[in-house]
């Protein structure tokens, strides 16, 4: 059982998260950057119950959904983390952060001027936020938890399946997963997610992907690896063309242990 203390609040979360970004020397986004956070969750089930008390009412029901114990504690200290960094970024109280969604559940910081991202995996947590429009993340555990025959039909293009035909098999592997995130990364910047068929969307190009015709507003992106990662991760970040440079935060120290 996570850790259960007799008062829990929002400030113990919030303190010892900010001792660890510190460490870390993560700061707030400067123009025209991007930064992203990835931590292992699990060094923080300790604290998993002043987390809760970060979270606002749309996030706690959705925490209530899960049917594993683990996956809503993940959950829980995935959002607990952002709302700590965004209050860093935003220089306010992680319980004043503006963190909402679009109806189609693309997170917005209304009012802010920033853009952000979250995206979960297992028990590892990437965080990205930039100083401009949009902004989409994504990490995934290899291998992959769908088989080769069953994913590639599902969100290559025909191009990209046959590139990927001729890599060997363990290779193949591989690129597939990562080209899922980058196509998962871009879903999440064009705020579609899978209501757009990756299918459809080529990510061969190193240069900027245009939106899908349904989100003609939204501003076309370009897409990165997420390098270096822990081994048997892979991710993917997506940003405007106003983005030109990216910082990763591999936050690979753990809390101080929650006091009795």
């Amino acid at each position: 059982m996570p850790y259960l203390d007799r008062h829990p609040t929002p400030r113990d979360f919030t303190q010892a998260a900010w001792g660890v970004l510190a460490h870390g020397s993560f700061t707030g986004p400067a123009a025209g950057e991007a930064c992203v956070l990835l931590c292992d969750s699990s060094a923080w089930a300790t604290y998993a119950v002043s987390a809760e008390r970060l979270l606002d009412v749309g996030e706690l029901a959705r925490a209530a959904r899960f049917r594993f114990e683990h996956d809503r504690v993940t959950y829980v200290l995935a959002h607990a983390l952002w709302h700590a960094a965004l209050g860093i970024c935003l220089g306010m109280e992680a319980t004043h952060v503006p963190l909402g969604s679009t109806p189609a559940g693309q997170p917005r910081l209304r009012g802010t001027g920033y853009a952000t991202s979250l995206s979960h995996s297992g028990s590892w947590v990437a965080i990205a936020v930039c100083a401009d429009v949009t902004v989409g993340v994504d990490i995934e555990r290899s291998p992959a938890r769908m088989t080769l025959d069953e994913l590639m039909p599902l969100i290559c293009t025909p191009a990209e399946m046959a590139d990927l035909a001729r890599l060997p098999t363990k290779a193949r592997e591989t690129g597939l997963l990562k080209l899922w995130t980058r196509k998962e990364a871009l879903l999440k910047a064009f705020g579609v997610g899978l209501n757009e068929d990756p299918s459809l969307m080529s990510t061969m190009s190193s240069g900027l992907v245009m939106p899908p015709a349904s989100v003609p507003d939204q501003a076309p992106c370009r897409v990165l690896d997420l390098e270096p990662l822990p081994d048997g991760l892979v991710g993917a970040l997506a940003v405007p063309a106003t983005i030109v440079t990216s910082r990763l935060h591999w936050l690979d120290k753990a809390p101080e242990p929650a006091a009795d």
